[in-house]
């Protein structure tokens, strides 16, 4: 997988230099993924981020060069997380002998506790995913392609090994229905309370954590391992 690497600025970077750069990625990561690279100006991430005019080209170079590094900070570590407790179950007892439950809480449990269990990061990362997909930009989308592709390569086959009857065309389909489940869920979850389906049905309650994984799982093995659909 390949790896960003963030540019030098060449000087050592005091106190001021880092809380500079860490609020222009926060700034740049709740306006992109609000608005995309594209409908988001320099000055807009500059304002929302308190600094001078000259702070994205002296820390990234680009805004280009600062939206890599903002998917880079957030993508990477779950990913190589997902991969290595893969790698680590595979390791444990064979390919051949995993559960479907094992590899989907492998895919699904390093997005729900990223950062250290943060709610409101845990959030920004499925919106932000959601709209890496969708960028127009050429380096953006290469680099997510990049970022995913061994995740993909992984988990189909991982999948595929202990469904199958579910073609690689199904599981394409299936695998897109769960991360919309994911992401839905999880906004469900951060806003219980205003949820105006929860608050029409009074049997509907909040899990903790990973009660909200585990639903997450039994759902998606569910469906994985459903018959595939026939054209009537």
């Amino acid at each position: 997988m390949h790896t960003y690497e963030p540019p030098q600025v060449g000087l050592s970077s005091p106190d001021s230099q880092l809380s500079t750069r860490v609020a222009l990625l926060d700034a740049a990561e709740r306006l992109f993924s609000q608005n995309g690279i594209e409908g988001t100006s320099v000055r807009e991430i500059i304002k929302a981020a308190g600094a001078n005019l000259g702070a994205i080209n002296y820390h990234f170079g680009t805004k280009d060069r600062l939206a890599l590094e903002v998917f880079a900070r957030r993508i990477e570590p779950v990913n190589r997380e997902r991969v290595a407790r893969l790698d680590a179950l595979e390791a444990a007892v064979g390919p051949e002998k995993l559960k479907l439950e094992q590899i989907l809480d492998a895919l699904i449990r390093p997005v729900m506790e990223s950062e250290g269990h943060d709610l409101k990061t845990c959030e920004d990362l499925m919106r932000l995913i959601s709209r890496s997909f969708q960028e127009s930009n050429p380096e953006v989308k290469r680099f997510v392609e990049e970022q995913f592709a061994e995740v993909v390569r992984r988990f189909d086959a991982a999948i595929l090994r202990v469904v199958p009857s579910l073609s690689p065309g199904d599981l394409f389909w299936r695998m897109s229905f769960l991360h919309g489940a994911l992401h839905h869920g999880l906004q469900t979850w951060l806003r219980f309370d205003q949820v105006p389906y929860a608050v029409l049905n009074p049997a509907a309650t909040k899990p903790d954590r990973e009660g909200l994984i585990q639903s997450l799982i039994a759902f998606t093995a569910a469906g994985m391992s459903a018959s595939p659909a026939r054209p009537s």
